[in-house]
């Protein structure tokens, strides 16, 4: 299973709309696996990726209902609010990143060898403030609301990034690396837990189970 990540022929802004003409050139990608232990509540979710010589993008939507963010600082537990994620591992790297972001702009990221085991260096503030970040929620929902909820969340990592920590050749195309998008809202009225890799158990921390992403 892969994943195709086109190369932006146009200036790409993660504020965009779903629909403008840079994303409209992407390759969207919808989230179908939806675990068991998820409530009846199971929102429609999907990611669209391009890049350019700079920057990844991403862009994902959330047709949503009960939608809660109440984390506000870098490295607190996001998982617990409506919140979307990016793992990915480059081609370069035995170790993998996972880029957790709730729907206020709230970001989890970890360099990580073996999570269950503590292994990973977490990502210093110097480095998780070059990855730009949009929401289309307020950066605190609180109380949850209830209502039909539609919400984007968009981020754009520097390619320098990965340089630094995975020693990549910053020239994507041809590239493959694996990765996962996932999900979940583990403390909100009606948790879920949705990915697109179909993984062996509810664990989003299983790169041996991670897809393919080709770079253009």
């Amino acid at each position: 299973m892969s994943y195709l990540i086109k190369k932006a022929v146009a200036p790409v802004k993660i504020s965009d709309a779903w629909d403008s003409p840079a994303w409209n050139a992407a390759v969207p990608l919808k989230l179908e696996y939806v675990f068991d232990k998820s409530s009846a509540h199971r929102p429609p979710t999907t990611v669209k990726m391009l890049y350019d010589d700079h920057f990844l993008y991403g862009l994902f939507l959330v047709e949503d209902r009960y939608v809660r963010a109440v984390q506000t600082e870098d490295q607190s537990g996001v998982c617990g609010d409506s919140c979307v994620e990016f793992f990915v591992q480059p081609a370069t790297d035995e170790r993998y990143f996972n880029f957790e972001i709730n729907c206020g702009g709230t970001l989890l990221l970890y360099h990580v060898r073996h999570c269950r085991k503590g292994d990973y260096d977490k990502i210093p503030e110097s480095d998780l403030a070059t990855i730009q970040r949009f929401h289309t929620m307020p950066k605190v929902v609180n109380p949850e609301i209830t209502e039909k909820t539609t919400w984007r969340l968009g981020f754009a990592i520097p390619l320098s990034f990965f340089v630094k920590y995975s020693g990549i050749d910053p020239k994507l195309s041809g590239q493959v690396w694996r990765a996962n998008f996932t999900k979940c809202a583990d403390k909100t009225s009606h948790p879920h837990w949705l990915s697109w890799r179909k993984l062996s158990k509810l664990d989003f921390h299983l790169p041996g189970e991670f897809g393919e992403i080709v770079f253009e």
